[in-house]
């Protein structure tokens, strides 16, 4: 009789995806959305064991993974590199270029997107808790059958707070000195909140009446809108939003369950670092 053969070792790559799917399942995102393992590298170095947070993998930031993290195995891009079909790669596309330089270093791509807006513990409800403490705190719009996961947060804070000190949080939250304000003068007292990362003008104007939206961008007739509803609004830029979340929650997060990950498998040699990139930016500054 033929001896099985022995199972492949687990490459960082699947580890990662089988962590992420776990800490923000794929089952939860929206329909538009294009996230998962976007790009395998087809030959991993097994010796390289760092996995790179970042929101954008942008041209910095890949020049700082293959200079300051030579050992990098997998990037995760929060934003999906490959969003749309792509009927060419070539050095001509900075976006292209980084892809390929990815495959060639044997650097695996995933994105998580709307999956880690959605979850439990995801970006919108670290957004929701620098705000203080609420009685409730419930997705806007609902994934069936799961009370706690969907797009955007609806927040009753347990007290109502004055809006210069929700300003004040929100800024020391986000690790931000500037933020946009919209006031809205009949409601300068701030109770229930409105919540969503990124672009949330579409989200928040299916939430239920609220004092104050917050998210990273909406449009000049979204903000007259809520303006004129009696809303008040706070904009930081769109990855503002996002961003503080990759070092304060995911690093360890996605570290204990990459360890967990090796460990079920028996892989003695599974051990691996998570880090954030410091080149990781808005586009967008105030000067």
């Amino acid at each position: 009789m033929a001896t099985p053969a022995a199972a492949a070792p687990l490459t960082l790559a699947r580890a990662v995806t089988r962590a992420m799917n776990k800490l923000a399942p794929l089952s939860v995102v929206e329909s538009w959305d294009n996230v998962g393992l976007l790009l395998e590298a087809p030959l991993p170095k097994k010796e390289h064991r760092k996995v790179v947070l970042t929101i954008d993998l942008t041209s910095g930031v890949l020049e700082e993974v293959l200079d300051k993290h030579p050992t990098t195995s997998v990037v995760v891009s929060y934003h999906p590199p490959i969003f749309r079909g792509l009927k060419s790669l070539t050095l001509q596309n900075p976006l292209q270029r980084s892809l390929l330089l990815c495959a060639a270093h044997g650097i695996s791509v995933y994105s998580p997107h709307t999956s880690l807006d959605a979850c439990v513990s995801g970006i919108n409800d670290w957004l929701a808790a620098g705000l203080g403490e609420a009685e409730e705190c419930v997705p806007i719009q609902q994934v069936a059958g799961q009370p706690d996961v969907g797009v955007g947060r609806f927040v009753r804070l347990k007290q109502p707070l004055e809006r210069a000190e929700v300003i004040r949080r929100v800024k020391a939250h986000l690790g931000l000195e500037h933020v946009q304000l919209a006031s809205a003068s009949s409601t300068p007292e701030i109770r229930t909140v409105a919540i969503c990362a990124g672009s949330g003008g579409s989200v928040l104007s299916s939430a239920p009446p609220a004092d104050l939206y917050l998210t990273g961008e909406m449009s000049h007739h979204e903000l007259l809108a809520a303006l004129a509803s009696g809303t008040n609004i706070i904009l930081t830029n769109h990855s503002n939003t996002e961003r503080g979340y990759l070092r304060a929650v995911l690093q360890g997060k996605l570290q204990r369950e990459l360890d967990a990950v090796f460990a079920e498998a028996g892989e003695k040699d599974g051990k691996c670092e998570v880090v954030v990139s410091d080149a990781d930016r808005d586009p967008l500054e105030v000067v």
